[in-house]
């Protein structure tokens, strides 16, 4: 991950340091921050799309997790050890 040269941890706020680490953009260079250039609809597609895959990355590992559990049974089961 590649830093902007003139970020200064103590100048700026968690969404700030959230919005420069995206750079380059060449509108945000002479801007504060390039969380303000998205408008609301933009970052409710944002929120909207991390939910989503936060929700599949849930699911998908609960699922992996289920078959590990099922096929740790399956082997005692089987009497396989």
């Amino acid at each position: 991950m590649r830093f902007h040269p003139d970020l200064h941890l103590r100048d700026l706020h968690w969404r700030d340091l959230a919005g420069r680490l995206h750079w380059p953009h060449p509108q945000a260079r002479d801007t504060r921050s390039v969380a303000a250039s998205h408008t609301p609809s933009e970052d409710a597609e944002i929120a909207k799309a991390t939910v989503y895959v936060s929700v599949a990355t849930l699911v998908m590992l609960l699922v992996v997790l289920a078959a590990i559990a099922f096929g740790q049974e399956a082997m005692h089961w089987l009497g396989v050890s």
